[in-house]
């Protein structure tokens, strides 16, 4: 699963952000047709709950195309797509919530995001809630997640800051071939992950980059590091190469910036896109709200083991089976 020689890896999904067009090379800007069957979805699912909709029940021309467009990008394009267009003061919570489960189901598989039973996360800034990157208002840095797939939709925006970024991880992995092919390799080799809710650690290393059948992806979460709250007693090269990689995903030519407006979704690779978000701030007038998808992917990118092991304790952790689109 991991390369003898460490060298740059060939995919669409290892792009610069001049290359593509910056953020309008991700963005999809929907059509009447695609509006008024998204407008049609909403109405003809009225009064059902979101995670219950199928993919086949609301299945039309306009949508299965727009999301089979979406999906090819996702596993073998760019790795991310922006949606723009919707109205997002057409509709009340709980029809936003419909059509965002709906145009999912042709991605992926919806799981529960934490103990809540949450399908659908609402990402805000929480007073009393679980202290969760997604109930925060912190800065998120550059990371990946355990789901294949991963999905924003604005609903509204705060009053400044917020600002999405998407980097390949892909390229920062080319970069990293062709400037610290050693640093690389520390990334190849990992370092143990556990999840706290785990009754046994690990003794297993999970690769910050794998291979697996030609394909190379990548994991990037510090929150599940063994000892990353005792940096010292990782290896030397290991700690040398995290921080390699942190400063190449921060290099300007290489990201899209931007601030995803009321109305916009995006959907991205999680283990080919690496997603941040600045800091934000909200006033009683501009309270920020996205909703968010955890999505698993049949017959997607393939997977490290382990990853897939550890995916499934979460969802297992979190509650259900993910639910059949």
């Amino acid at each position: 699963m991991t390369p003898a020689t460490i060298r740059p890896v060939d995919d669409p999904a290892a792009w610069a952000a001049p290359q593509i067009g910056g953020r309008e090379g991700l963005t999809h800007l929907l059509s009447a047709a695609q509006l008024d069957a998204i407008d049609a979805l909403v109405r003809r699912t009225e009064g059902r709950v979101p995670h219950e909709i199928t993919r086949a029940e609301i299945a039309c021309p306009e949508i299965e195309a727009l999301m089979a467009a979406v999906r090819y990008q996702l596993l073998h394009g760019t790795g991310a797509v922006v949606l723009s267009g919707i109205d997002a003061a057409a509709y009340d919570l709980a029809a936003h919530e419909r059509l965002y489960w709906s145009l999912g189901t042709f991605i992926g598989n919806g799981v529960e995001q934490s103990t809540r039973r949450d399908f659908i996360a609402h990402v805000q800034r929480e007073e009393d809630g679980p202290v969760r990157g997604y109930t925060t208002d912190m800065e998120l840095r550059s990371h990946t997640d355990f789901h294949e797939v991963l999905s924003l939709y604005s609903l509204r925006t705060s009053a400044s800051g917020g600002e999405s970024g998407v980097v390949s991880a892909l390229t920062i992995h080319n970069v990293m071939a062709s400037e610290r092919p050693d640093l690389l390799a520390a990334l190849y080799e990992g370092y143990y992950v556990d999840w706290p809710e785990r009754t046994e650690p690990l003794d297993q290393t999970l690769p910050f980059f794998w291979t697996v059948d030609g394909k190379t992806s990548c994991f990037n979460n510090r929150v599940f590091l063994r000892h990353r709250r005792e940096p010292e007693h990782l290896p030397a090269a290991f700690r040398e190469a995290l921080a390699y990689f942190d400063a190449v995903a921060l290099r300007p030519e290489l990201r899209a910036d931007f601030l995803l407006e009321a109305g916009e979704m995006i959907f991205w690779q999680n283990f080919l896109i690496l997603h941040s978000r600045q800091q934000f701030h909200d006033t009683p007038e501009h309270r920020r709200l996205l909703l968010r998808l955890w999505l698993n992917v049949p017959g997607g990118r393939p997977m490290h083991p382990l990853m897939t092991r550890l995916t499934a304790e979460i969802d297992a952790y979190h509650g259900a089976e993910p639910v059949p689109a």
